[in-house]
């Protein structure tokens, strides 16, 4: 009869390999296990490889060997000894550069290669860097000896080094070649913003309910193109950033100036200046060999990329770079319409929700839509209100959708700008079982504002025939006539 010890001894390879199993996000049954490989934690494997030796030195040298003898999962892409030679002394004689390259070549689980495997994934490393494992391929290192099994992990030999570069904003900040004038616009944008996160509490406002926060602790100074627009710091994600030589980045600039009159020079320098940057930057893997001619910026605006423009590019761990002689965003394309949708109003001029109806309707080709209808209401000159934000020193079109589907007569109602009560623009008639949109006029903003309210306003009476007010929705557009 066979011995509990026995037993034991005999059941323990399969044993680890079924906790390996379990840990392993990508693992396959092609791996060929050996007893002895799963007795090994990872550091005894790769230091005890020939290839892989002077890799294993590093790892000791960087203090990172502790990590490889855990009990956690690791994937190891270990660069054999003719690319470690290649690795210049002045990373190997600092403590910091060495932990950080070495970093660059360890990741959490166990992930197997295979030479027809086609899926790809993006993997994180220790030092936070992200490369592609692609079938045979880690980044653009070849693995010339993969699928090699410890009891923490596996590793792969690789037959060069992977890169370690900085990401996009690391080299905005420290490349000196980079074009100036918008570098600096960008490192401008540094602000101390709201974050409580780690926020030390202080108190309770009494009158509101809110937590007071000690002074100095519930904000966090960050940079607002990487709170508007893309936080170009992400490892994980691949951007492009268009960045303009000098004299035509301040051209591109002076071209928002008119559209954003404010009564001071530097803060429609300011204005503009953002509204050129920010859709200069695209998510997406592009680089001068596959780019389109039009990418799309975060705000959707079409963002025309002319080959002849691109100068160069800088390659970085998160994406590219693209130094560009010019990048001719028009303000039509830049500057859109608002939709206003007549249910989501934000104001009205005094409560009468119980002569407000929000509908559900067909128009007649059986197309569904929500509208708002204040009948009844009794009050002369009634008006619903509702903000925009982001006017521009231009002129406006406005259009509304208002079916009178209910009454067989006429009436009118006309869009108000700043107050319900501004006559600039004429009352319209709104006639029966008309579904199409009615022009409401136009206006003219003199000056930039960051936020603006309208007013869609009924007759000036109170005879409930001739005073409803309804909408469907509120066209607003930029005229450039």
């Amino acid at each position: 009869m066979m011995s509990y010890k026995t037993i034991a001894y005999t059941l323990l390879p399969f044993l680890c390999c079924a906790v390996l199993l379990q840990g392993c996000k990508k693992w396959e049954d092609s791996i060929t296990v050996n007893d002895q490989a799963l007795k090994e934690n990872l550091m005894e494997r790769i230091a005890a490889e020939p290839s892989t030796s002077k890799f294993a030195e590093l790892v000791k040298k960087a203090g990172l060997d502790s990590v490889l003898t855990s009990s956690k999962v690791y994937t190891v892409f270990a660069p054999d000894n003719d690319a470690v030679s290649k690795l210049d002394a002045a990373t190997q004689s600092d403590p910091a550069k060495l932990k950080a390259f070495v970093s660059n070549y360890i990741t959490l689980q166990a992930w197997n290669s295979k030479t027809e495997d086609t899926a790809a994934n993006y993997l994180q490393m220790l030092n936070g860097k992200y490369h592609l494992l692609h079938a045979a391929l880690m980044g653009n290192a070849t693995i010339t000896s993969g699928n090699k099994p410890a009891k923490n992990g596996v590793y792969h030999v690789i037959s060069s080094l992977l890169p370690l570069s900085d990401n996009i904003w690391e080299t905005l900040t420290n490349d000196n070649t980079i074009p100036a004038v918008q570098k600096a616009f960008m490192l401008s944008l540094f602000r101390n913003v709201f974050d409580p996160t780690n926020a030390e509490q202080i108190g309770v406002d009494p009158n509101t309910g809110n937590p007071i926060y000690k002074p100095g602790t519930d904000s966090i100074n960050t940079n607002l193109f990487w709170q508007r627009v893309y936080d170009l710091r992400d490892e994980s994600k691949r951007y492009a950033l268009f960045v303009m030589e000098d004299a035509a980045w301040q051209g591109a600039t002076q071209t928002y100036y008119p559209y954003f009159a404010t009564g001071g020079m530097d803060t429609t320098a300011q204005l503009a200046s953002w509204e050129v940057l920010k859709d200069l930057a695209a998510e997406g893997n592009y680089t001068a060999d596959n780019i389109p001619d039009t990418v799309l910026s975060r705000f959707n605006v079409k963002v025309p990329v002319e080959g002849a423009q691109i100068k160069r590019t800088i390659t970085t761990s998160n994406g590219t770079i693209f130094i560009m002689g010019k990048v001719d965003i028009s303000p039509k394309n830049k500057f859109q319409q608002w939709i206003l949708q007549g249910e989501e109003y934000t104001s009205s001029t005094s409560n009468k929700r119980s002569n407000t109806y929000f509908r559900d309707r067909l128009t007649p080709a059986g197309i569904p839509f929500k509208d708002v209808l204040v009948y009844n209401h009794g009050t002369s000159g009634f008006s619903l209100g509702f903000r925009i934000s982001n006017v521009h020193t231009m002129k406006y079109k406005a259009y509304v959708v208002a079916v009178n589907d209910w009454m067989t007569t006429n009436f009118t109602q006309r869009l108000s700008v700043d107050s319900a009560t501004n006559t600039s623009m004429a009352y319209v008639t709104v006639t029966p079982n008309n579904y199409t949109e009615i022009y409401l006029g136009e206006f003219t903003i003199s000056k930039y504002r960051s936020a603006m309210n309208i007013y869609l306003t009924a007759a000036g009476n109170t005879t409930a025939t001739t005073n409803p007010l309804v909408c469907d929705y509120i066209r607003i557009e930029p005229s450039f006539n």
